[in-house]
């Protein structure tokens, strides 16, 4: 499955994003994912659960569901902090953009107060430009994959003049392990009226301005415009989507301390509500009651919500297009061989098949499929039936009915 990886400068909130990401509520934490490697997290999408609509008692078991909401866990990668001259090897630079690669859209923190400069040292809020913590993340990546086709191009090229191989077929195979693939390549250099056959006549601007287009269009953005909490981040949030950028107004401190206060049984909130509601009054201090009416009066009351719960689903539902599928064993009884009601959601691409669904759940299952059986309607479905957002979808096999 594809991920997204946040990414961002220091001090815009970053690390605060990632933990109040993977701080799930006890309500939800209690899945048994697989071990994680150390720069990677689990976090949740959350949907409107299927049973609300079938008017059905759920028994997930891949997922949870609390209240008809479905909390789904995915990974998520966390890469070092970036800063200016990192394709060059400053700081964790190299590191970064090697982390970066795995990613295959980009949460890009910023700070929305304008509370940093561009080297992420404080300032006064208003003051630091959060437009150009986008532009850093851009601007860095885009000139370390510059470097990678520069330091093979004159190889690259004299194998395509010498029509020896094709330029689009050469650079996807030099840029293979940033995930970039050969119909990107192939739609830039068209859409920039770029000659493929002389490659020796691009120029170092239209190389540069060539790997920017390919690096956005495979490595699609959002922007976590953190420090809501601060009223100077109006500006900052409204000058980024006037850039054009897919944007989420975000406060990670106030989710972070919201998901802390639910875990210690103190507030009641679960990721993605419009509100909390404070439970055991009289354990909490003068100063967390205080911290409390702040984040309500800054974040809830001015914004609608922290947004980080909207962040994470835009990240994998608009920008790497998922869509949630049930697979159900008994299109009747919406159940498992187990008997569990709707057991289980799976994360699939815009455009997937019941095929593709069936090799998601076993290859077993992929080989021997038949066809499959939409449980909503109660129809029979062919291989050739685009999945669609919140499908519950029977696997017919031979292996089934042997």
């Amino acid at each position: 499955m594809e991920l997204a990886g946040i990414v961002g400068k220091a001090n815009v909130g970053k690390s605060t994003l990632f933990s109040a990401m993977t701080l799930a509520p006890v309500e939800i934490a209690n899945y048994p994912f697989t071990t994680i490697k150390p720069n990677r997290g689990v976090t949740y999408l959350r949907i409107d659960c299927v049973c609300k609509e079938l008017g059905v008692k759920d028994n997930p078991k891949n997922s949870r569901c609390i209240d008809g909401s479905r909390f789904i866990p995915i990974e998520i990668i966390d890469c070092p902090g970036i800063i200016r001259g990192a394709h060059k090897g400053r700081g964790l630079g190299l590191q970064f953009l090697d982390e970066i690669r795995q990613a295959s859209a980009l949460i890009v923190v910023v700070d929305a107060a304008g509370a940093t400069d561009s080297d992420g040292n404080p300032v006064e809020p208003g003051t630091g430009d959060p437009l150009d913590d986008v532009k850093l993340v851009e601007e860095e990546f885009t000139h370390w994959v510059v470097d990678i086709i520069s330091s093979d191009w004159q190889r690259i090229c004299r194998i395509v003049e010498n029509k020896f191989g094709e330029l689009e077929e050469e650079l996807e195979k030099k840029l293979s392990g940033l995930g970039i693939g050969l119909d990107s390549i192939r739609e830039v250099i068209r859409e920039l009226g770029l000659n493929p056959y002389k490659p020796t006549q691009w120029s170092r601007e239209q190389l540069y301005t060539f790997t920017s287009m390919l690096v956005k269009k495979e490595k699609p953005i959002i922007v976590a415009a953190n420090k809501i909490d601060i009223r100077e981040a109006d500006k900052g949030v409204e000058k980024i989507i006037r850039a054009g950028y897919e944007t989420v107004p975000v406060s990670a401190e106030a989710e972070r301390i919201l998901r802390l206060a639910s875990e210690k049984g103190l507030v009641k909130y679960l990721p993605g509500e419009k509100s909390f509601e404070i439970i055991d009054e009289p354990r909490l201090t003068r100063a967390q009651k205080n911290v409390l009416e702040k984040i309500y009066e800054m974040v809830f009351k001015r914004w609608g919500s922290t947004g980080v719960q909207e962040l994470i689903n835009n990240a994998y539902f608009k920008l790497l297009k998922y869509i949630p599928v049930y697979p159900v064993e008994d299109s009747e009884k919406l159940t498992d061989h187990d008997g569990n009601v709707l057991p289980d959601v799976y994360i699939v691409p815009q455009g997937s098949k019941p095929r593709d669904l069936a090799y998601k759940i076993h290859s077993e299952l992929g080989k021997t499929f038949l066809y499959a059986i939409d449980a909503k309607k109660k129809i029979r479905v062919s291989d050739e039936y685009t999945l669609k957002w919140g499908d519950v979808i029977s696997i017919v096999s031979t292996a089934k009915r042997g």
